[in-house]
Formats: C-alpha cells, sequence, structure tokens
C-alpha cells in the first residue's frame, strides 16, 4: 500500500484535501493535475532527504562517516540492513569508480536541499504575485472612474493640466512598478531552480551512483548561474535608466504642480473679482427696484416719443434720398443722351475717315488716328496683362458716342462685366437703357445660372458657335435700323479654340469675321497666351486684320502691333494699366531694344 502524503499548498502553507482538491486553510481550488504535481514533489524531496530509508540516529553517523571517506562504515551497514556480499562488493567497486571522476568538496545532498527549498519559496511568491496583479487591475479601474469624477467639475485649461499631472503620476507609478517587478526578477534569477524533469534524472543518477553525471549537471549549473549574474548586471543598468527617467518625471510633475497652483490661484481671485461684480450688480438692481414707478413710467413714455420722432426723420431721409437718387439718375440719362447728341458729328467723321478711335489716347495716336473701319483685331496676352481694359475701353468710347456694342460672352457672366465695365464707364447702365448695348451669353447656363436678364439672349453651351453666329445676325438686322456701324468685343475666343478643332474653328470664325467686315464693325477678340499652340494662334491670325499683342517682363507690361494699319512703331511699348483704362509710353524710348 503506498505511503499517505500530505500534500502542503503552496500560497499558504496548509494542507490540500485530497478529494475536494481545495486548501483547508485559504480554500483555493486546485486541478488534479495540479495536486499530482505538488504530491510528487513532495514525494521526491522525502526521498532526496532519505526519509524511504527511515534511517535510524546511529545509521545517520555511519552515512556521515561514509561521505567523510570511511568506505567500510557503508559496506557494515549494508551487511547489518541484511545486505549479501555480492552486492556489499558489487557497491565498494561503484563507488571505486565514482571517486575517480569526482570533485573535491561536492555536497550533492544540500545542494538539492537548497534547490527544493528554493522552488518552494518561489512557488509562493508567485502566487502572491498572480493575486496583487489582479489586485493591481481592479485598483486601476478605480482609479480611472476617480480620475473622470475629479476632472469634471473643473474648467478645460484646468482639467487639461489635471489629466497630464495624473498621466505623468501614472507613469512615475509604471516605472516605480517595473523597478520591482525588474527586482522580482533579479532575485527569482539569482536563484538555481530544479525542474521536475532534472530532479528525476538526479534522482536516477543517485540510484544508479552515476557520480560523474552529477557532477556534470553541477558544472552546467555552475555554468547557468554565470550567466544569470550576467543579466542581474544588464537588468541593474536597466533599472538605472528607468531610474533616471523617473526623476526626469518627477521633475515635470513638480513644474506641472506649480504650474497648476498658479492657476488655481489665478481662478480664485477671478472668482472673488466676479462675486463681488456679482454683489454689487445685485446693489444696482436693488437700487433700481426701489426707484418710484411713476418716474420709470415717464421715462418710458419719453423714450416712445424720442423713437417715433426718431422714425420720422428716418422716413424723410428716405424720401430725401429717394428722391435724389432719381434726380442723380435722370441726369445721368441726360448726360449719356445730350453725349450721344454732341458725338452724333465725330461718328460721321469716322465714317468718312474709315477709322474709329480706341478709347485710348496714345494709341490712337501709334495707330494714326485708330482702328480701320471692317476690322477684326485680335488682342492676345498673358493673364494680369489687363489686357481686357482695352476692349472695355474700346467699347466704352463707341459708347459716348451713341455706337452700339454687341458683347460675346464665353467666359464671364453678364454682371461680372457689368461690374469691370463700371470703372471704365460709370455712365454704363445708362447707355443699357438706352438700348445701346447688347449681350450673347454663352457661360452662364454652362455654370448653373438659371437666372435671366431682360434682352440677353442665352445659349446652353460655350462652344455653340452656330449659336452665337445666329444670335449675332439677328443683333446686326436691329442695329442696321438706326446706326451706320458698330463695335464687337468677343470675351473670349480662347473658350471656343480650346473646344474645337482646327477645322470646325475655321468654318466658324472665317464667315463670322468676314460678315463683320461686311458690316462696317470694328471687333476686338479676346485670346489667352499660354493655352493654346503656335500652329492655332497663326490660324486665328489668318482671319484677322491684325493683333495687338502684351507681355509681362521684370514686373512690367509691354505691347506691340502686329499688322492692323500703319503705325508709328512695331517696338515693344511699355504699358501703365489700371482698371479704369491704360496708357501707353514713349514709342522711341519706352520699348526693349
Amino acid at each position: 500500500m503506498s505511503e499517505k502524503v500530505e500534500v502542503i499548498c503552496p500560497q499558504c502553507g496548509g494542507v490540500i484535501d485530497e478529494k475536494t482538491l481545495t486548501c483547508k486553510s485559504c480554500g483555493k481550488k486546485y486541478s488534479r493535475e495540479e495536486y499530482e504535481a505538488l504530491k510528487n514533489e513532495i514525494l521526491l524531496k522525502k526521498w532526496l532527504l532519505g526519509d524511504d530509508f527511515k534511517l535510524m540516529d546511529e545509521d545517520r553517523e555511519i552515512l556521515d562517516e561514509w561521505l567523510k571517506g570511511n568506505d567500510d562504515a557503508l559496506f557494515g551497514l549494508l551487511e547489518r540492513k541484511g545486505g549479501t556480499e555480492e552486492e556489499a562488493e558489487e557497491i565498494r567497486e561503484r563507488v571505486e569508480e565514482a571517486k575517480k571522476n569526482l570533485p573535491e568538496n561536492v555536497d550533492v545532498d544540500q545542494l538539492i536541499e537548497e534547490n527544493l527549498k528554493l522552488k518552494t519559496l518561489l512557488d509562493v511568491e508567485f502566487s502572491k504575485r498572480e493575486e496583487l496583479e489582479k489586485e493591481i487591475e481592479t485598483l486601476r479601474k478605480e482609479i480611472e472612474s476617480l480620475k473622470e469624477e475629479l476632472t469634471k467639475p473643473l474648467p478645460e485649461d484646468i482639467r487639461e493640466l489635471k489629466k497630464k499631472e495624473i498621466e505623468l503620476r501614472e507613469e512615475l507609478i509604471r516605472l516605480e512598478g517595473e523597478k520591482n517587478r525588474k527586482l522580482l526578477e533579479l532575485e527569482a534569477q539569482g536563484k538555481s531552480n530544479v525542474s521536475s524533469e532534472e530532479f528525476e534524472k538526479l534522482k536516477e543518477a543517485i540510484k544508479n551512483s552515476d557520480v560523474k553525471a552529477l557532477t556534470e549537471r553541477i558544472a552546467e549549473l555552475s555554468k547557468e548561474i554565470g550567466e544569470k549574474d550576467r543579466k542581474i548586471e544588464e537588468l541593474k543598468n536597466e533599472i538605472k535608466i528607468k531610474e533616471d527617467e523617473m526623476k526626469k518625471l518627477q521633475e515635470m510633475i513638480k513644474y506641472k504642480e506649480d504650474e497648476l497652483i498658479r492657476r488655481e490661484e489665478d481662478i480664485a481671485y477671478r472668482e472673488k473679482k466676479i462675486e463681488a461684480q456679482i454683489k454689487q450688480l445685485q446693489m444696482m438692481k436693488q437700487e433700481i427696484g426701489n426707484m418710484d414707478e411713476i418716474i420709470l413710467k415717464r421715462r418710458l413714455e419719453d423714450l416712445q416719443d424720442e423713437i417715433k420722432r426718431k422714425e420720422e426723420e428716418l422716413r424723410a431721409k428716405e424720401n430725401y434720398l429717394r428722391m435724389k437718387e432719381q434726380e442723380i439718375n435722370a441726369k445721368l440719362k441726360g448726360l449719356a443722351e445730350q453725349e450721344v447728341e454732341l458725338a452724333a458729328e465725330e461718328v460721321k467723321i469716322e465714317l468718312k475717315e474709315k477709322k474709329v478711335r480706341t478709347g485710348t489716347r496714345r494709341l490712337d495716336d501709334l495707330l494714326y488716328g485708330g482702328f480701320p473701319i471692317g476690322s477684326n483685331i485680335l488682342i492676345y496676352g498673358p493673364p494680369y496683362s489687363n489686357k481686357e481694359v482695352l476692349v472695355y475701353s474700346f467699347i466704352a468710347e463707341g459708347l459716348r458716342k451713341g455706337v452700339p456694342a454687341i458683347w460675346v460672352l464665353t467666359d464671364i457672366t453678364v454682371d461680372s462685366l457689368r461690374e469691370e465695365m463700371s470703372y471704365v464707364l460709370p455712365t454704363y447702365e445708362q447707355y443699357e437703357k438706352m438700348g445701346l448695348v447688347y449681350y450673347v451669353d454663352a457661360y452662364s447656363r454652362s455654370i448653373g445660372d438659371t437666372s435671366e436678364i431682360e434682352g440677353v439672349i442665352y445659349l446652353d453651351f460655350q462652344n455653340d458657335v452656330e449659336g452665337i453666329a445666329k444670335a449675332v445676325d439677328s443683333i446686326v438686322k436691329k442695329i442696321k435700323e438706326k446706326s451706320g456701324y458698330y463695335r464687337l468685343g468677343f470675351r473670349s475666343l480662347s473658350t471656343i479654340i480650346a473646344y474645337l478643332d482646327s477645322q470646325a474653328l475655321l468654318r466658324f470664325l472665317q464667315p463670322f469675321t468676314t460678315k463683320r467686315k461686311r458690316d462696317n464693325a470694328v471687333s476686338l477678340y479676346l485670346v489667352e497666351k499660354g493655352l493654346h499652340s503656335e500652329s492655332e494662334i497663326q490660324m486665328v491670325g489668318y482671319t484677322m486684320d491684325g493683333m495687338i499683342e502684351f507681355k509681362i517682363e521684370a514686373h512690367k507690361i509691354f505691347l506691340t502691333v502686329h499688322g492692323i494699319t500703319e503705325v508709328q512703331s512695331r517696338n515693344w511699348i511699355e504699358v501703365t494699366a489700371s482698371k479704369s483704362g491704360i496708357t501707353l509710353g514713349s514709342f522711341t524710348l519706352g520699348h526693349i531694344r
């Protein structure tokens, strides 16, 4: 029958019940595998400590003599225990063989006993550590909820500071825990453990009297201890680094605490100030409440009378301003009509001379009087060169003389054009009302603008060249009934060039420009430099009578004239431009050589 063994709980040292597998002291529940492992460990320990032999005190003394070198003591003990001479002789031979390989001063029993004790202690410590980790997790959750409760009533800026302070403290605690963990690992690693498998090997070696195997295992353990000592030094260095980090965090926490104190003092001061202001307001409210009700009623009546008087004054001023506005509009209309009447003679002169003014005086001088009647002219230049202002000035010059104007728009709305024209011709709106301005808008519908302005012809697509041609022809029929010629501004031909291929573009431009020439109209076409190839510009130029080209160099604007008519200079001439017009520099000195 196997011997009954009491299995000890490694957590508290109590006895584990064999049936329920529960510790009688702490109540911890064990599995059958854990119970058997603990039982085998205790049996091995008893065997290693000699409990299986049930030695008497005198037997232990004999064994001590044998361990000191007296071999006859062991053999005498075996004979008394009933061993045969053959068994004693066999043991003697094995002992002699083992002595040859046995190093000096090796106490195998003491080494095994120490390892067993250390293993038991470590098991208890690790069990405690698991419980502590569970408690730490519970505390961490409580701390998170407390952090939320603590920071809720604080102002936003103080709340952020408080959160940062708490985070720094947590980091400090974490590093402290890391340090303690590393120290525990160092302590655990500093102790030699012998696994269950190693115990079996040692037990087998002792049974077989294999002293050589024991000595080899001892050498291996010594080597492992040396390796663990090296790791201990590395961990100590790591702990030193963690301690330095903790010091830095402590300094940072100290700074944050000081800053938090300053903020709290500032808040306390503000609270006191606000409380004083509240008290003052309450006193004022109380004083107002004590005023005589009759006085308040009188003041209210006075205020109502004053409001009525102010309203009447405002109505009178509005009526006056409305009358003035009507008067100014009438004067502007009268001035525009008068200006047209006075310029009628100039129009006759232009038709007689077959040249029209450009609206830019120095450009007229350069062109010996202006643009030829019936000419189609390309205005070509880069963005921000103010080339558009030259076209605006040309249209404005015609309107002042009562010459109708046609706008073809593919890249701007009518409202935007009106705004830009108002800088060049402030009375532009009056000329519209006189019926001198016509629009063909191919842009607004393409950007989703569905609003309508009376008299404007809208097209659905920017590249609807057939629609543009038909719309212009219908407007020209109306103009011919009351005017000798008209001026046309095409903004911008670049849109048409971008949408159409070369053949389609030529099929549109050739008849369109020919009709304008036949009508004695003067037409300016805006084209953006940099968007089109040289061949495209040359093809467009083929349908034109000339070109005014702009360029920008060294933050200055220049223009030059190609074709059109005889000019005083075809060099590059510096231009000063603004929203209201352009001015040309000298024809001889103001150009680039």
